[in-house]
């Protein structure tokens, strides 16, 4: 570029945004008052939360970075002991070393946590954290926005997952 007058460009990655006893402060991945947050992290494209509700019941709540979408909806643990959350065929399956999105034996994306902690993930009380080297998306293709809500079982339900590797 020398003698065109171009001036080079910065670009700087999104600042992370900030946590405290609810999840990310100022976003839709955050629990209520009235919920546990039972762990939460970030991924090169993604801040999840999972809250636990007075009886028990667990809930997904994440935010796609790129353009904001918030998705809240009720989740259950895996046969993996994965927290697993369904909305409209995609399930989103949440465990100390991965985010993985899939529809039925496809998967949409699996990312790696830039970021995470689980103060009662395994039902211990111990909070613990994890952050990897590097992040590996498997594919750029969007998930679903709209949000879905529904009632939290008194119970947590079970829910058996297809374990995908790639």
């Amino acid at each position: 570029l020398i003698g065109t007058g171009a001036v080079p460009v910065a670009h700087s990655a999104p600042a992370v945004p900030s946590t405290d006893e609810h999840g990310f402060v100022d976003s839709s991945a955050r629990c209520s008052t009235s919920q546990t947050l039972m762990a939460y992290g970030r991924t090169s494209r993604s801040l999840v939360v999972i809250c636990v509700d007075p009886d028990g019941g667990l809930q997904y709540r994440g935010v796609r970075l790129s353009d904001g979408a918030a998705l809240t909806m009720t989740a259950g643990r895996g046969s993996d002991g994965s927290i697993v959350a369904l909305n409209e065929g995609v399930t989103y399956s949440v465990s100390p070393g991965t985010l993985l999105v899939s529809e039925g034996d496809t998967v949409i994306y699996r990312d790696t946590w830039t970021d995470f902690h689980q103060s009662r993930f395994s039902g211990g009380a111990t909070p613990t954290s994890t952050a990897p080297a590097s992040t590996a998306p498997t594919s750029t293709a969007p998930t679903s926005s709209a949000p879905t809500s529904s009632a939290a079982p008194a119970t947590s339900p079970t829910v058996s997952t297809t374990t995908v590797t790639m």
